[in-house]
């Protein structure tokens, strides 16, 4: 007696149970369950679960990691005179804002929480004498917004309660405040949905989800066992490579469909480079894009600097700006990354481009050396060196000074 035979032993079914099992009604639920597990997936995309995106994941990392790796320091500002100064900032700023935490580690997290929350916070500890003693991180999904009574805005630290003013906080905001993980939550719900399809059907062992037709109509008892004898048989990686017999006219009919047909590497392809674009992180950075060269990838990372990191940075400089520095000092005394490493050329190029700078008179020798791979200054370096050959234009259209005559010696010889 074969496994059929044996579930269909039982009695007959109610005609509820047949309306309910019906091919036509087991076909849309099983389509059905596939396409509001997907839109599930995309209504459900929050910042933790958005980090489990690996593009998303990648994005974040790239902007975070790569501020925290700028050169900060503090420029005294004079016209067009500006000056690197040892400033009270400067420690904080380079080295550990609050002597617990490196100063890497803390912008990477404070630049992160802007991207997956819209903002990034840190409160601002003052001396009594109002100075900025140390910038202490707080997590952003920690910060609520509220109001206060004179209508001012303020955040309340959930874990302790306090309740801060703006001017307290040191702030990095996302584009209109709305983190790109809320603003694109469908593209990302979308990938999260073509990875977890990925996932389950390789964990499946390959094989597309079905439903079993049959001639006959089962009980509960004969649905039930015949779903768990088959799952249990026929499901998962030990179950891949069976080779299944089926009975008494049951047929097995495809609901799904295969990574192949439903072009599921190249959807992935597209929404993360989608997502990517998003982020104003150029594919190529990322990896996803593989038909590159080094010339395009150079200009994609020049790109990358110039209108992602470059709007980013700025915003922390005037941040710094309005809420670090002491009102005496706001104009004429600056925070300033140094993009300079994002920007530069080959070495070659940078060779040739400061080797011009320096013929020209435009740059000393000790500031080209600084520029070029932070070499210490030389002893004269500081001097600024023009080719003896320049003239001003105008001078070529006056007519050359006639040469002095000798004067007269009293050693010649008479005619």
């Amino acid at each position: 007696m074969g496994l059929l035979d044996r579930i269909f032993r039982t009695a007959p079914p109610s005609p509820e149970q047949e309306e309910g099992r019906s091919f036509g009604n087991a076909l849309a639920a099983a389509r059905a369950t596939q396409i509001f597990h997907h839109l599930e997936l995309a209504a459900n995309i929050n910042p933790e679960s958005a980090m489990e995106v690996s593009v998303v994941s990648a994005c974040i990392q790239k902007i975070s990691q790569t501020v925290a790796a700028l050169d900060v320091d503090v420029y005294n500002v004079d016209g067009l005179s500006q000056t690197r100064i040892a400033h009270e900032l400067t420690p904080i700023l380079k080295r550990s804002p609050d002597g617990t935490v490196t100063a890497f580690d803390f912008f990477e997290r404070f630049i992160s929480d802007a991207y997956l929350f819209g903002r990034g916070f840190a409160c601002i500890k003052r001396t009594q004498g109002g100075r900025v003693d140390r910038l202490e991180y707080f997590d952003a999904n920690d910060m609520k917004e509220a109001e206060l009574s004179d209508g001012r805005g303020a955040y309340i630290h959930q874990p302790t309660g306090e309740v801060y003013t703006e001017d307290e906080l040191f702030i990095v905001k996302a584009f209109r405040d709305r983190s790109p993980v809320d603003v694109h939550k469908r593209s990302i719900g979308l990938m999260k949905a073509a990875e977890t399809y990925a996932s389950s059907f390789f964990q499946n062992g390959g094989n597309v989800s079905g439903i079993l037709k049959t001639p006959h109509t089962l009980t509960d008892e004969q649905f039930g066992r015949l779903r768990e004898t088959w799952h249990g048989r026929y499901h998962g990686p030990e179950g891949a490579h069976r080779t299944a017999i089926l009975e008494n006219g049951t047929d097995f009919v495809k609901v799904g469909t295969n990574p192949e047909n439903a072009q599921l590497q190249e959807a992935r392809k597209l929404q993360a480079e989608q997502i990517a674009l998003s982020f104003g992180v150029p594919p190529a950075l990322l990896g996803i894009d593989t038909n590159v060269t080094y010339n395009n990838t150079e200009e994609q990372a020049r790109h990358f600097a110039q209108y992602t990191i470059g709007p980013l940075v700025r915003r922390i400089e005037q941040e710094a700006a309005l809420k670090l520095l002491p009102e005496r000092e706001r104009g004429s005394v600056e925070v300033r990354f140094n993009l300079s490493s994002l920007l530069r050329a080959d070495a070659k190029t940078r060779g040739e481009y400061f080797t011009r700078l320096a013929g020209a008179g435009i740059v000393s020798i000790n500031e080209a050396r600084e520029a070029l791979e932070n070499l210490n200054p030389i002893d004269g370096g500081d001097t600024h060196l023009v080719p003896l050959n320049l003239a001003p234009l105008d001078s070529l259209t006056q007519a050359p000074e006639p040469a002095p005559e000798p004067e007269a010696n009293g050693d010649e010889l008479p005619d």
